[in-house]
């Protein structure tokens, strides 16, 4: 009579050191997903900063390349802009220069007459 009871105490204990033991197994694996969800994750974060660096270097690329451009553009633009000036300013003076000239010569024209008027 004490064997069954006996036998359903050791049926009893066993039946919970295997419940424990499954119970750890599925804590253990559900620990250790969660580990590689939490390192795939952290992996996916990495890459995705990676990603994102490099998308972000590419566009600042870009756009440093675009600016140098625009601002030989502009450079260009302005160095047109003097030289145009400077060529206009340069005929400015050039025609000065000539204006100048042909009044000394009308001076000179003048100065002639004067002379020759004056003795007679």
């Amino acid at each position: 009579m004490f064997r069954p009871i006996i036998k359903i105490l050791f049926l009893g204990r066993a039946a919970f050191e295997v419940g424990r033991e499954r119970l750890e197994d599925a804590l253990d694996s559900l620990t250790a997903r969660a580990g590689e969800v939490k390192s795939h994750e952290t992996d996916r974060v990495e890459e995705a900063k990676e990603k994102i660096k490099e998308v972000v270097g590419e566009v600042s690329q870009h756009i440093w390349q675009r600016s140098e451009v625009i601002e030989n553009q502009v450079r260009e633009r302005i160095r047109r802009q003097v030289a145009d000036f400077s060529l206009g300013a340069l005929g400015d003076t050039t025609e000065i220069n000539e204006l100048r000239a042909e009044i000394a010569t009308l001076r000179a024209e003048i100065a002639e007459l004067k002379t020759t008027r004056t003795p007679a």
